[in-house]
């Protein structure tokens, strides 16, 4: 098995603490201490988009089943979900 170094995704200003796959494998989300998550090209390492919205760390991390909406949890004690396969819309669930 050859296991070279793929990608080095950047742009994150602070620590990234959770990351999840896509169910199709092609995006790839990752939560950091900015209070983003950002979005990526699993492939190709491009990032397509930044969701903002909590007010603390982006703790965790999630794609529903069918890849067509992104959880993510925060230390400001929110949860929010986003639809993950079209522009960032949110579909926030608590405080805003």
């Amino acid at each position: 098995m050859n296991r070279e170094m793929q990608a080095t995704l950047k742009g994150h200003r602070a620590y990234v603490f959770s990351l999840a796959f896509s169910p199709d494998g092609k995006r790839l989300a990752t939560g950091s201490w900015d209070c983003t998550v950002k979005l990526w090209g699993a492939v190709t390492g491009q990032e397509f988009a930044t969701l903002k919205g909590h007010g603390d760390t982006a703790w965790s991390v999630t794609f529903s089943p069918d890849g067509e909406t992104l959880a993510m949890g925060s230390g400001d004690h929110t949860v929010k979900l986003w639809r993950a396969a079209t522009e960032p819309e949110a579909l926030a669930l608590g405080k805003q």
